[in-house]
């Protein structure tokens, strides 16, 4: 149970930084999405019944904390946690270069399917400017996946974040 609160304490500094520690580090307004960034971590460290839970919940409450488009994030972050699972089932998740390029294209496909769904309910931006928000959203995430990654994988394979058995004496 006390994992699942760190899990959230953790969502709640990714929703609070973007608006002010990284107000300060954005590339002219484009500041990482760090809720979708813990939702792929999420995803591949767990089964894929959990992770599509999880990105239900975490969805939902990024959904309500921005006020919009109820039902944006939920959608968006199931299919990300659909694709997190496909792909960590095939591959070694030590690799920081390649979990680096994973969240890269799920980052883009993440950030596009938001950008279609926003688009389909009415907002209007330009092509170029979709784009550019796309790619550097996505690229912003990527850098700082040799940052973030390695402590939370360590927290989910032997820290804080371990799913530990009811059976452990620990």
């Amino acid at each position: 149970m006390m994992r699942y609160f760190l899990m959230a304490g953790i969502l709640v500094l990714c929703l609070i930084f973007p608006g002010t520690l990284f107000y300060y580090l954005s590339w002219d307004g484009i500041k990482p999405d760090l809720a979708m960034l813990w939702l792929i971590y999420l995803a591949l460290h767990h089964r894929t019944s959990e992770g599509v839970i999880l990105a239900a919940v975490t969805g939902l409450i990024v959904d309500l904390y921005l006020g919009r488009y109820l039902g944006l994030y939920v959608f968006t972050f199931i299919v990300l946690a659909l694709g997190s699972s496909y792909f960590q089932k095939r591959w070694y998740r030590d690799n920081i270069p390649l979990t680096t390029v994973l969240v890269f294209c799920l980052s883009l496909i993440g950030q596009a399917l938001i950008a279609f769904l926003t688009s389909a309910a009415g907002l209007n931006w330009s092509l170029g400017y979709t784009a550019r928000l796309i790619i550097l959203i996505s690229l912003y995430n990527a850098l700082l996946v040799p940052i973030t990654y390695p402590p939370v994988h360590r927290s989910f394979t032997a820290g804080w974040l371990k799913k530990r058995s009811k059976y452990d004496l620990y």
